[in-house]
């Protein structure tokens, strides 16, 4: 997915399929194949970010569905791993030569699978390396190298490391020192790189770290999210070199070693802040006025006069850098990044989904879609929380809170007011329940039988819902006459079982004569 927006991106700028094939190391018929599907669904050169997205996934769910059946070819070629071996000791024997000889023995292969088996079972030949010319502001090259121990601001000592971007035409350095290679650091250092240029280089030559590279592959290399952005919003082509060809990006090797030499042998600095007020004079005073071996003129000569104004333009505004991570939305409708909790809605519970946390937002993705975005929290422990990702039975519950329910008590009546107030009082989550469930008989029987049926219920001191339920479906409520309480004490004389004080006294004098 990565490589097809890729792929697809640096056609919008105008590279040629056979540079994208040479960036890539993607054959110029699969480059071809990707930019026709892409075209047919609309792609141009002025297209929306968004939109070339959602052209890279269609992109990419039509090519899988090309299945390709791969051969056990090379199980068949292994069995003549030893002739072969013995034909490569002959002189001018090539590998066209060798798929003669098997074809000889009944073994149909390519002379690429040929020269793949040979590749992976023999000793390789002699390296060698061309000359590249790099027209001015076509390339820079970045790495980062290990140069030992610096103090921190707390004077603490920690692993330091050399960032170096050279711009490939005029050798221009520039240099910076960090304690991390993650891939905010990563994107500020490539910040700081341009401005100090003034500019950005149409494409960028790096190692395959993660900052810059998940997956490192010849073919396949799997782009950083985050570096991706940052070349979007400078207009850069990422660029990433073969794994462990470090000869693909020699002029920055070359600055690597140079660095080490000149600002890190025999040398020491009171903490990294220092190590960079160095390094800067160093780039902008002295390597950059030395006269270059490879072209015979001093770098600052040459970025001045050719390169400074082949570079793109910085553009205007803020970038946001962003880190991106995995996370998995868990039952309680939150997903966790940086300590903190947010919200996404129900339906992506027990989902794996991507997270954007920039400087000022966290966006939440699924299936390259956006689904949610929060305002970053910096503290921990914080729970951030959109109520409306919960589902309505949920909501219920949470928004009508104890003084919520008061109001809407206080709306229908005293003695419903005075049962919520009673139900409430205990401050148990059990309560609060209730005091909900209590008002939506309201909904049901409406306000006014609702109120009734509190006063018949206040008046036997019964707050029970099953009792407000049984007045309500009995219709007790609707009930006329008399106070309950009074009509009780009025009849108490013949409804209770009571004696008259003269009896108790004559038993007592019949029990005392005894």
């Amino acid at each position: 997915m990565a490589t097809i927006r890729e792929v697809l991106y640096q056609s919008t700028k105008g590279f040629s399929n056979r540079e994208i094939s040479k960036s890539f190391g993607i054959c110029r018929k699969t480059v071809g194949k990707y930019i026709t599907l892409a075209k047919e669904k609309g792609l141009n050169n002025n297209i929306d970010e968004n939109i070339l997205n959602e052209i890279a996934i269609k992109v990419q769910e039509i090519v899988n569905g090309i299945s390709k059946s791969k051969s056990p070819i090379m199980e068949d070629i292994n069995v003549h791993k030893d002739k072969i071996g013995t034909w490569l000791n002959e002189r001018n024997i090539t590998h066209t030569q060798i798929q003669r000889l098997l074809a000889e023995e009944g073994l149909s292969a390519s002379g690429r699978s040929i020269s793949r088996f040979i590749k992976n079972n023999f000793a390789n030949s002699k390296k060698y390396t061309v000359h590249l010319v790099t027209n001015p502001g076509e390339e820079g090259q970045v790495d980062f190298g290990y140069v030992g121990m610096m103090r921190n601001n707390e004077g603490n000592l920690r692993k330091t490391y050399a960032f170096v971007m050279t711009l490939s035409h005029s050798r221009h350095r520039y240099v910076e020192f960090v304690f991390s290679q993650n891939q905010v650091t990563w994107v500020q250092l490539h910040i700081n790189a341009y401005k100090f240029f003034g500019g950005t280089p149409l494409r960028i030559i790096l190692d395959n770290l993660k900052a810059g590279v998940i997956k490192p592959d010849i073919y396949d290399p799997i782009i950083n999210k985050t570096y991706s952005e940052l070349s979007r919003f400078y207009g850069f082509a990422i660029d990433p070199a073969k794994a462990y060809k470090p000869e693909h990006k020699g002029k920055v090797e070359r600055s690597i070693r140079i660095v080490k030499e000149q600002l890190i042998a025999g040398r020491s600095y009171i903490d990294i802040n220092a190590a960079n007020i160095e390094a800067l004079k160093w780039c902008s005073n002295e390597i950059s006025h030395r006269i270059c071996s490879s072209t015979g003129k001093k770098p600052i000569d040459v970025f001045e006069q050719e390169e400074k104004v082949n570079l793109l333009p910085l553009p205007s505004g803020f970038f946001d850098i962003a880190e991106w991570s995995l996370a998995k939305v868990h039952r309680d409708h939150h997903f966790v990044v940086k300590g903190n909790f947010y919200s996404v809605p129900t339906r992506y519970i027990g989902e794996e989904i991507s997270v954007r946390i920039g400087l000022k937002t966290v966006s939440a993705y699924y299936q390259h879609k956006i689904i949610k975005t929060h305002p970053r929290n910096f503290a921990k422990g914080q729970w951030i929380t959109d109520l409306q990702d919960y589902p309505k039975a949920a909501l219920q519950y949470l928004e009508k809170t104890p003084g919520i329910c008061l109001e809407i008590a206080s709306t229908i009546g005293n003695a419903t007011h005075q049962t919520i107030q009673y139900t409430l009082n205990h401050g148990t989550r059990v309560g609060l329940r209730k005091a909900q469930a209590i008002l939506r008989l309201a909904d049901k029987y409406g306000k006014e039988r609702l109120e009734a049926a509190c006063i018949r219920a206040t008046q036997y001191n019964n707050y029970s819902y099953e009792s407000l339920c049984k007045i309500l479906f009995n219709e007790l409520d609707k009930i006329k006459g008399v106070n309950p309480l009074i009509a009780k004490s009025e009849n108490l004389e013949e409804t209770a079982y009571m004696r008259s004080a003269d009896e108790y006294i004559s038993d007592m004098e019949v029990n005392y004569v005894q």
